[in-house]
């Protein structure tokens, strides 16, 4: 079995595909960007984003011949000093790419990974244990009127999709409390939790999280994890709905015990 090339962000998600591949007894050669650091995961091999090109190489001539992404990598600063040749001379279609939003520049990244004859994979394939199965995880199935805001939740960010904005939004009594947005998860509920007092309604509502209509799911894919639960509690949220075989899940026992235990219903669809 040939050895996958992790090219590892910030977060637990890493760790947890790592661990799911050892289970298999898949070998993984786990790589990173200087100061990027994987939680609880050691890394092989760091790379600059400044000479991707050499880097990129580097990984076809030691056998490899796929590559999967994932974990937080946000926008690197680039030092030009740094930049190779061949490397500067992607730096123009990068920041065009930029511009596009997050999901062009991630599919930019992934043709330029494929052009150096590397296959790009996504946990759906690789790893689709870490995915959100359809149906209930909690104890507590959902109301009808958490049915109906998870589904307005759907449609809103089917809306926003083609201009490349949100993984999520929060919707309660069929209105829109929040859209993720660059800062992610954590700002979004913060943001409503900070509000939640200021006018009704106070309390309920439903954390809708899926992946982008069209997105390339072969990166960025949306994550949940015990702290999102602690977060929707915070916000006064009532229901978490999730896009089954979309979004991982990082620790489910505990993702569901804490449900539980704030009586949150927890639930993934189609």
């Amino acid at each position: 079995m040939s050895r996958i090339a992790l090219i590892a962000g910030a977060g637990a998600l890493p760790a947890a595909l790592v661990a799911d591949f050892s289970v298999r007894g898949q070998p993984v050669l786990v790589c990173a960007p200087e100061g990027v650091t994987p939680d609880a995961l050691p890394v092989d091999l760091a790379f600059r984003f400044e000479r991707l090109a050499p880097f990129l190489r580097h990984l076809g001539d030691q056998g490899i011949t796929q590559v999967v992404l994932a974990g937080a990598i946000h926008r690197p600063v680039l030092d030009p000093s740094l930049f190779d040749r061949e490397t500067a001379g992607f730096v123009p279609a990068l920041m065009a790419a930029m511009q596009g939003g997050d999901d062009a520049a991630l599919r930019w990244v992934i043709g330029l990974i494929e052009a150096f004859d590397l296959t790009v994979a996504g946990l759906v394939d690789v790893a689709p244990g870490l995915l959100a199965s359809e149906g209930v995880m909690s104890a507590r199935t959902p109301s009808r009127d958490e049915i109906t805001d998870a589904a307005r939740g759907g449609a809103i960010l089917d809306a926003l999709a083609p201009v490349d904005v949100g993984q999520g939004c929060v919707v309660a009594s069929g209105l829109c409390l929040g859209i993720e947005a660059l800062y992610g998860t954590d700002a979004l509920l913060a943001d409503v939790a900070s509000h939640r007092p200021e006018r009704a309604p106070h309390r309920g509502g439903v954390f809708i999280k899926r992946a982008k209509a069209g997105q390339d799911l072969r990166a960025d894919l949306p994550t949940v994890g015990p702290a999102t639960i602690a977060a929707a509690v915070d916000a006064g949220l009532s229901a978490i709905s999730l896009q089954a075989g979309r979004v991982v899940i990082l620790d489910r026992e505990g993702v569901a015990a804490a449900a539980n235990a704030a009586g949150l219903a927890l639930w993934a669809q189609p």
